[in-house]
């Protein structure tokens, strides 16, 4: 497992380590885990030309999913800094709130984002692609063995990762009209859904949607009001560590370390030029994170919008029944909207470029299944876009996916054996979401080729490891989206910690290079120093720390981190967009320190130092968090065996037996989780479990 080669392997006696099938968000971070580790691994999509596509909105982060994309580049994965490299606007959303609900964002190139990342790809030492429509899979007994092709090419493979996003038996809607398809202008992976529920897989439908692509030349922008991007952009990828604390400017670079295992980054002796490059003759796609930044506009619907959409309900794909996949309950489309919430008299609309080199824009918030005519309606029923000339249709496109408490924690299938699911095939929506399953899933993938156990995130750990427990454990019957409030310790995971909380697993599992986890250890160090310093460190009258502690609740108006986390809420990202702080466009800005603190802790980075306020100034809200944790860390030990009987575990009521047989909860706390298994029923399995060691006895 550590050849560097890139071939085409044909022989079932050499099989690839990992086949990943699919070239979304999830196939990419699950391929480059993979190959990082050292891995020999093969990646097949139906179209290279589209690898890491933007089929919605050409954006990445927001509330939560920010914090996942910190999480990802914490772990060795690629999508924050492709980010960086390719955006066109920065916001942090929530700014006005603390630092622990806020949640950067950020408009990309849709072409610069796919392409830098399909060139990452193809540069990446130990991974091939190659361009061809898996139809099925290839079995032996209840073990996956490899994949069958469109092109009657079969593919050998010890682990396969299944990356399919709304491909399965894609069919899209606009109005009456049905196409088969993932995407507008894609192919629909029909045959491969059999091969699922063949192995024993049950497969169930979703839906999504995307609005209508328009002219920007065609809109009136003075009717509009615009939404420019942050003075002080908040980058995704954390470059402090890995170009060295004081780097003002950076150029990314990865080359291949002595074992020819790593994609790294290091800095560069040039003090002007930003460049991306893997080596002296290839250079990745990019430019300077902030630099030249394009807005964003606002609009609204009008009363003629919502008189247009009610009295043609009864067209859309979706009320008028040709669509039988659950839509997203957190991004409805415009006729949800006009129906479920009906006393509000307009929606507002968000016009995003899709990029520097095009004049194609996408209306953020009008998601629709209506027939072509009606759109065009609804469009120039809208201030600013009168005459706004479509390029794209809006549609539904509904999809199978298969309900992820089929999964272990490792997102390894309970029915085959070696075979991984990530992004929406697990009933997930948002290239976020996808990116963090694809990345544990290629790291299980070469953990379960090596023999080793699984790498398991707690809820505690990371937004990471609460989205992929509770899929795995509460499973969803509609389009999953993380929010910071579906985390219990939420204020433990500011998205500056990332790469400190997961450090270990990033050292233990080697997903960063060597010269980096020395750098976060080294961060981790001043951090921990300076936030016992301060406690003790005398101002006038008081500790540094109460000091800080009363001037900062001061400056925010006596805010406390539990209120700013509760009041984060649920909600689409328009509907969080929507609120009057957004609409003003906040600046994130850092609140006056008080005099008196000492000058070696003002000189020290922004990174650490913001670090070690946050810690100072929620500390009694964190200590009562990981108190919490503590508190129920035995049930995180207590493991749960595969093969446990649980209709014969007596007391148990009918639906704990159900449910505990049919997620098969790895650890008591995970069975804990499960909806319906209450207190009761988790101390009758304690007595079932030691009745069974002491018989072993």
């Amino acid at each position: 497992m550590n050849s560097s080669q890139k071939e085409i392997l044909l022989s079932k006696d050499r099989p690839y380590d990992v086949i990943v099938c699919g070239a979304g968000h999830a196939g990419c971070e699950a391929a480059l885990a993979a190959a990082r580790m050292g891995a020999n691994v093969l990646m097949l999509s139906g179209n290279i030309d589209t690898i890491a596509q933007m089929s919605c909105n050409p954006a990445i982060g927001g509330q939560a999913k920010g914090h996942m994309v910190r999480e990802i580049d914490a772990l060795g994965g690629e999508m924050a800094l492709n980010t960086d490299v390719t955006a066109i606007q920065f916001r942090l959303l929530n700014a006005s709130k603390g630092p622990a609900v806020q949640g950067p964002r950020a408009q990309c190139d849709k072409k610069a984002y796919q392409f830098r990342m399909k060139h990452v790809l193809e540069l990446q030492p130990n991974l091939t692609l190659f361009q061809a429509l898996v139809t099925a899979l290839i079995f032996e007994g209840d073990q996956v063995v490899g994949v069958r092709t469109s092109l009657d090419i079969d593919f050998y493979g010890k682990t396969v990762v299944v990356t399919t996003g709304t491909f399965l038996r894609g069919l899209m809607h606009i109005g009456k009209n049905k196409n088969e398809g993932g995407r507008l202008g894609d192919f629909s992976a029909k045959s491969l859904s059999s091969s699922f529920v063949e192995a024993g897989i049950e497969l169930q439908r979703l839906k999504t949607g995307t609005p209508p692509r328009i002219l920007g030349s065609s809109i009136d922008y003075t009717k509009c009001r615009e939404q420019p991007g942050d003075a002080t952009p908040t980058l995704f990828a954390f470059y402090d560590t890995r170009f060295g604390i004081d780097s003002a400017l950076f150029h990314v670079e990865h080359f291949v370390n002595n074992s020819g295992n790593k994609s790294v980054n290091n800095p560069s002796s040039m003090p002007d030029l930003f460049h991306v490059e893997h080596s002296k003759d290839q250079r990745l796609l990019g430019w300077l994170p902030g630099q030249n930044q394009v807005s964003c506009w606002m609009t609204d619907t009008s009363d003629d919008t919502a008189r247009i959409v009610r009295e043609n309900l009864h067209l859309s794909a979706m009320y008028a029944g040709e669509i039988e996949g659950v839509g997203p309950r957190y991004c409805p489309s415009i006729e949800d909207k006009f129906v479920r919430f009906a006393d509000k008299t307009s929606h507002r609309l968000f016009l995003e470029p899709e990029g520097r080199h095009t004049d194609e824009w996408y209306i953020n918030g009008l998601s629709t299944s209506l027939p072509f005519e009606v759109q065009i309606q609804v469009l120039h029923s809208i201030p600013g876009l009168e005459h706004a000339v479509m390029l794209r249709p809006a549609y539904a496109v509904e999809y199978d996916f298969a309900p992820p408490t089929q999964l272990f924690p490792s997102l390894e299938s309970k029915k085959v054996s070696h075979l991984f699911f990530a992004g929406q095939i697990n009933g997930t929506s948002g290239y976020e979401e996808a990116a963090s399953q694809g990345l544990m899933a290629g790291i299980n993938a070469v953990l379960k080729v090596r023999g080793e156990p699984p790498f398991i995130l707690g809820r505690h750990e990371a937004y990471i490891g609460v989205l992929i427990d509770d899929l795995v454990t509460k499973g969803t019957t509609e389009p999953y989206r993380m929010f910071t409030s579906r985390a219990e310790y939420r204020l433990l995971f500011n998205h500056g910690s990332a790469e400190l909380r997961l450090l270990e697993h990033a050292d233990r599992y080697e997903l960063v290079p060597p010269a980096r986890v020395v750098r976060i250890r080294e961060k981790l160090q001043r951090v921990e120093k300076w936030t016992q310093a301060l406690e003790v460190e005398r101002v006038n009258e008081s500790s540094a720390a109460e000091l800080l502690r009363r001037t900062l609740n001061k400056e925010e108006g006596g805010r406390t981190a539990t209120k700013d986390a509760n009041e984060a809420g649920e909600g689409s990202e328009c509907l969080l967009r929507d609120s009057k702080l957004e609409a003003q466009n906040p600046k994130p800005s850092s609140p006056p320190l008080p005099s008196g603190l000492p000058a070696e802790f003002l000189a020290l980075s922004a990174p650490v130092r913001d670090e070690v306020l946050y810690r100072v100034r929620y500390k009694g809200y964190l200590e009562r968090e990981l108190r919490q944790i503590e508190k129920f860390r035995h049930l995180e030990n207590i493991r749960l065996p595969m093969d446990l009987d649980y209709t014969a575990v007596h007391g148990l009521r009918a639906e704990s037996r159900q449910k505990l047989s049919r997620v098969r909860p790895a650890t008591l706390a995970q069975a804990q989780r499960i909806s319906g298994v209450g207190p009761a029923d988790i101390s009758l399995l304690m007595v079932a479990l030691r009745m069974r060691n002491e018989a072993k006895v």
